[in-house]
């Protein structure tokens, strides 16, 4: 974490532990939602930068999605595999001053930097991490727009559109509302955040992750990678995966389970009554099915003191079950809640 981000987050009263920001102190609103407006810190997320003049054709040839599709005004949804099909990696792709970034977890990033590094060889490109060298935050809810406009900044219009505005870059991701991910350097990332913090209250990732599971966007972090296929994440149905673009590492599996048939894993929205938060990769049982699991957690985020809601991934058939439950067979209790995309696909 940057030192003038810190020192910004500290004096608007952040509690900091093992580098992330758990809370901005007893006078805030602990549970914000998803129809409050607000700056969210989002330490937990870093950025890997890939420079280069051979950029774009190796990028292109790793990941599910085409890069072709990634401009200066354009992001992009992507994920990156094993040669067995399984995720390593969820992340948004955009350009800023010519370069790519993907935005991730910080946890897997060392597993990213090194599959990519392994499959470079001679390719003239450049990978780092540079989480350190610049800031990321996100302003979400329904007025975003006017806070914006407050400052003379104009927004993308368009979901996954981006924006260069004083430096930085804005990119409107999906959301009931508005939602914007800002990356400035530090100096910008505080300047910003200062003007709009004088009128919006500040909140934690936990608020980004909820706009994240009811859009039905996944996330994989180190305790997940390699758990999931794609089509397990539903990232086919929200264009997180193109099958036109050629090979890319898991690319024959991937392919396979498109055009042969559905699968039998899918990700549902749940809400569970719960006082503690679910890790991701925790399993999901049925009382029907005793102690074999029938899915795992992807992402959970408390909503209340006694509420969480999460996306998890679960055997297509038990989703009329009625009895499924976290953690084990007698765990909290879990129901399904809809998501805004339809979960049938065909091939394309």
């Amino acid at each position: 974490m940057s030192s003038p981000w810190q020192e910004f987050l500290v004096a608007h009263d952040a509690v900091i532990e093992n580098g992330r920001v758990t809370s901005f102190g007893p006078s805030v609103q602990p549970y914000p939602g998803t129809q409050d407006t607000c700056v969210c810190e989002l330490t937990p997320l870093g950025l890997i930068r890939v420079t280069g003049e051979e950029t774009r054709t190796f990028l292109h040839s790793q990941f599910t999605n085409d890069l072709e599709q990634v401009t200066a005004h354009t992001s992009q949804l992507n994920s990156y595999c094993s040669p067995k099909g399984r995720v390593l990696s969820i992340f948004m792709v955009f350009k800023h001053n010519g370069d790519y970034f993907l935005v991730l977890p910080k946890d897997v990033i060392e597993i990213t930097l090194r599959k990519l590094v392994m499959y470079k060889l001679r390719s003239k490109v450049d990978l780092y991490d540079a989480s350190e060298h610049s800031v990321l935050f996100g302003v979400t809810g329904p007025g975003v727009g006017p806070a914006f406009e407050n400052l003379g900044i104009e927004l993308p219009q368009k979901v996954y559109g981006c924006t260069q505005e004083s430096g930085a870059t804005l990119v409107r991701l999906p959301s009931e509302n508005t939602r914007i991910l800002v990356m400035a350097d530090a100096e910008t990332a505080v300047s910003l955040c200062s003007q709009l913090s004088e009128k919006l209250p500040l909140a934690t990732f936990r608020l980004w992750d909820l706009h994240d599971i009811s859009c039905g966007i996944p996330r994989v972090t180190a305790l997940t990678s390699e758990a999931f296929t794609p089509q397990m994440t539903n990232l086919e149905l929200i264009n997180g995966v193109s099958f036109s673009k050629g090979c890319y590492p898991g690319q024959e599996v991937v392919a396979r389970t498109h055009y042969l048939g559905k699968p039998n894993r899918r990700m549902y929205r749940a809400s569970i009554a719960t006082e503690q938060l679910p890790e991701p990769g925790t399993n999901v049982f049925s009382a029907e099915e005793g102690d074999q699991p029938l899915g795992k957690v992807v992402v959970s985020q408390m909503v209340s003191a006694g509420h969480a809601s999460a996306l998890i991934v679960l055997r297509t058939q038990k989703e009329e079950d009625p009895c499924l439950h976290i953690g084990s067979a007698d765990g909290p209790a879990i129901s399904l809640q809809e998501l805004p995309y339809s979960l049938q696909s065909g091939p394309s």
